[in-house]
Order: structure tokens, then C-alpha cells, then sequence
């Protein structure tokens, strides 16, 4: 099989930045790194100029629905964590990718929650703790990624559910309202999703309500505590995945509305049911409630708790793919490097997930590879500009992409999170009424 080199002004490799080097490609595997010098004159070479090439980004923290598969791939994301879905649904879509434009899929499976549970169309209703763990034993034994427990469990489920999924070689992430994180770290959780199980722990005698604690002003003098917290979060070797984009979009969306992207690609109903509207009391408890979050990631990351790039698009109306972007820019806002943030999204992920073909630009891993306009190593775009995308050697123009994204088909109403969607604006709806 004849090699492709692929080089470009700059290299992230997902640990270090690389200068006159070239990856070399067979098929649908990374046959080399080497230096431009050592480069056989054989091998035809793809130059891009001017451009960053790094390796596919995985988003780690998101809900598939069919018609965003192209818009990963558009914005450079090559690889997806499923964090809830129907299983049966999303082990097929995970099947498929190879065959479609879609990124590389990861799955947790059902939600694992309560009775009721908050979304009962992606999860699984969960009553007392035989039924708690033969619900992970059956989960695992589909072949998923990882567990996901979710806000309705019991307290006194979470560590038998914890050993039962470790004892199948899998990970347990977990939404921690309302025990905090501290409890679900105690209890050997892995990995804890959008900061917001920390309000148990900052403030345990709290006013009721979550988003408008996170944004009351008088959540700062609990800033002592958060420390104290985020020194227990690193003790307990905890993984962090804040999903601060989507906390972004809540406040952006509700004061200077939707970004056009969002509304040119994501289907016009989907949108409707997943944004908000104009409040601009609202928008601000959201600004204050992110800068908030914004802050306590900040913690998190001086103490060097691993951090994970998750969007958890489409929620909120969130674009798929260019979300990633706006995740990564935030992680920088928090403190990390672009290199570092960078590497949330590519190595870092990677290892976590167990994943080591993924993340890297290293001899034996996928040929998954970005090539992005500028110096990404001393900044990050929010809107990137992209010249090529490759998955599993597979080469994509991004425009192509963007503009197959445009025709949506009906049948995303039918994808699992379209119904879940299609049943919580109902209920809304119904309530306003």
C-alpha cells in the first residue's frame, strides 16, 4: 500500500507541537511521524499552508442524533462519546459510522436514573438496588464505553453500581445532583459531568432551586469552601467534564440569540424545542451562574484535576462540532494553555476513554487528522476555519460537509433524543396553558 505524507506550517501530535515533520498515512492507520528530511521522495505529499494539523477531536460529552454527523466531521470532530441514549439505537448507530459521514461513536447507553426518570425515553427506570445493578450488568454486557448514572439515583446505590461496573472493566460517569461530588467520588465514580453536583458540597444549607443558586450573588462567599472542595475533588482522583459551552449558550442565547450557524444547520424544530427565548433577566442569572462555573473550573484546573472537552450538544441549542471549539476557547478562559486545552480534547480524552488508536498522531494510531487555519498552539478559534478533514484515512472537504448538513430529513424526528425532544416541549407548552 503506498504511504501519503500530510504535513503542514505546524504539528500537534495531542501531547507536543512538531515543526518540519510530515504524518505519514496507509489506508486507515498513522504508518509514521517523521521528519520533513527524512521523507522519501516518493511518497506524494498534501502541504497546507498556513494551517495547524492536529488529530481528530472527541467530544466527550454529547447525545447523537443522525443529522449531526456531517457537522462533526465538518468542524474537525472525528470522534464522539455518547453520554445517554436509547441502547438499542445507539449500538446501531455505533455500528454504522464507518459506513456514513458521521464521527467515530463511543456509547454509555441508557441513562441509568430513578423512577421516574428525567428523560424517560433515553434512560432506564431504576427502583431499588437489585434492580440498580442488574440494570449496569445488563448495560455492560451490550458492549458499551462506559456507565452513566443520573441525577434520581439513590445515594446508597451509587457504590454498589460503582463496583459493579469496575468489576466489568468500565468506567462509571455521573451527573451528580443532588448528592454532590464528593459522595459520588467517595463512592469510586470516575468521572463527574457539568460541575453542578458541586452545590451540595460548596454550600450544603443552600435556597432551593439550582440554576438561581449557581447565579445568586451571594454564591461567592461560599469561595473558601470551593477551594477547600476542589482540594477534595483532586484527592479523590476525580475526572472533571464541565461542559462549559453549554453553560455559555444558556446565558448567549437568552440575551444576543442564537450565533446564524446554529440556525442555518440544526433542524428549525429541533432548535425551537432545544433553545430558549429572549429573557433578559434570565440571560443574566445565566451569566452569572457560568462565570461562576467558569471560576470553579478554574480550581479544578490549578489543582490539575484532568479535564475532559464535552459540548453536550444539542442541548441547548448547541451547534454539533463548532460547540467542541467554543468548549476548548472556555478551557483556555479557565486557565489551560491552548496547547492543553488542545490536549482535552485529543490525548488526554483518549486515555480516559481507554481509547489509545484515538487522540494521537503517533505510528499505529487511526488516521483521523484537522487541518485548521492559523497557529492553534497560541490560540484557539471559536470559529475555526478548516481546510480538510481525514477519518479512518478517509479525506473530507469541510464545505461539502457543511453544505450536505443543510438537508436535514424528517426522520431525525424519529431518533430517540427527536422524541425526548418532541415530549418535553410539549409538556412545556402544556404547562404555559
Amino acid at each position: 500500500m503506498i504511504a501519503t505524507a500530510y504535513t503542514a506550517d505546524r504539528i500537534f501530535d495531542g501531547d507536543h507541537v512538531l515543526e518540519n515533520c510530515a504524518v505519514l498515512i496507509e489506508g486507515k492507520v498513522i504508518a509514521d511521524v517523521i521528519p520533513l528530511a527524512e521523507l522519501p521522495a516518493a511518497i506524494p505529499v498534501q502541504h497546507y499552508a498556513d494551517c495547524t494539523l492536529i488529530p481528530g477531536l472527541i467530544d466527550t460529552h454529547m447525545h447523537f442524533m443522525r443529522w449531526q454527523g456531517p457537522l462533526f466531521l465538518a468542524y474537525g470532530v472525528t470522534a464522539v462519546r455518547d453520554t445517554g441514549n436509547d441502547l438499542a439505537w445507539i449500538l446501531q448507530c455505533r455500528d454504522e459510522w464507518p459506513q456514513r459521514d458521521w464521527p467515530r461513536i463511543l456509547c454509555l447507553g441508557p441513562l441509568l436514573d430513578g423512577t421516574p426518570p428525567g428523560h424517560a425515553l433515553v434512560a432506564r427506570a431504576i427502583t431499588d438496588t437489585d434492580s440498580a445493578i442488574t440494570a449496569v450488568c445488563d448495560t455492560a454486557a451490550a458492549a458499551v464505553d462506559g456507565i452513566k448514572l443520573y441525577a434520581s439515583i439513590a445515594a446508597e446505590w451509587i457504590a454498589p453500581m460503582v463496583d459493579t461496573s469496575h468489576a466489568s472493566g468500565l468506567k462509571v460517569s455521573m451527573h451528580c445532583l443532588p448528592h454532590g461530588v464528593l459522595a459520588a467520588g467517595r463512592a469510586g465514580v470516575d468521572e463527574f459531568f457539568h460541575l453542578d453536583g458541586i452545590l451540595a458540597d460548596v454550600w450544603p444549607d443552600h435556597p432551593p432551586g439550582w440554576l438561581h443558586v449557581w447565579g445568586d450573588p451571594d454564591f461567592g462567599k461560599t469561595w473558601d469552601r470551593q477551594q477547600t472542595v476542589a482540594d477534595q475533588i483532586a484527592e479523590l482522583g476525580l475526572t472533571s467534564t464541565p461542559t462549559l459551552a453549554y453553560w455559555d449558550s444558556q446565558w448567549r442565547i437568552r440575551t444576543l440569540g442564537p450565533h446564524p450557524e446554529e440556525r442555518r444547520y440544526m433542524p428549525a424544530d429541533l432548535f425551537t424545542w432545544s433553545a430558549a427565548e429572549r429573557d433578559a433577566e434570565l440571560g443574566e442569572t445565566w451569566r452569572r451562574a457560568w462565570r461562576a462555573a467558569l471560576r470553579f473550573q478554574s480550581l479544578l484546573l490549578a489543582r490539575q484535576v484532568p479535564t475532559l472537552a464535552g459540548s453536550d450538544t444539542p442541548c441547548g441549542g448547541i451547534l454539533p462540532g463548532q460547540s467542541l471549539w467554543r468548549e476548548l476557547s472556555l478551557l483556555v478562559a479557565a486557565g489551560l494553555s491552548p496547547v492543553a486545552a488542545l490536549r482535552s480534547a485529543t490525548a488526554v480524552a483518549a486515555d480516559f476513554l481507554e481509547q489509545p488508536d484515538l487522540g494521537r498522531l503517533q505510528k499505529g494510531c487511526a488516521a483521523d487528522l484537522v487541518f485548521v487555519r492559523g497557529d492553534l498552539s497560541q490560540q484557539i478559534p471559536e470559529r475555526p476555519e478548516l481546510a480538510r478533514v481525514v477519518r479512518d484515512g478517509t479525506e473530507y472537504a469541510p464545505t461539502l460537509l457543511l453544505q450536505r448538513a443543510k438537508t436535514v430529513e424528517a426522520s431525525w424526528r424519529d431518533d430517540p433524543w427527536g422524541q425526548q425532544f418532541a415530549q418535553h416541549f410539549a409538556k412545556r407548552a402544556n404547562a404555559r396553558t
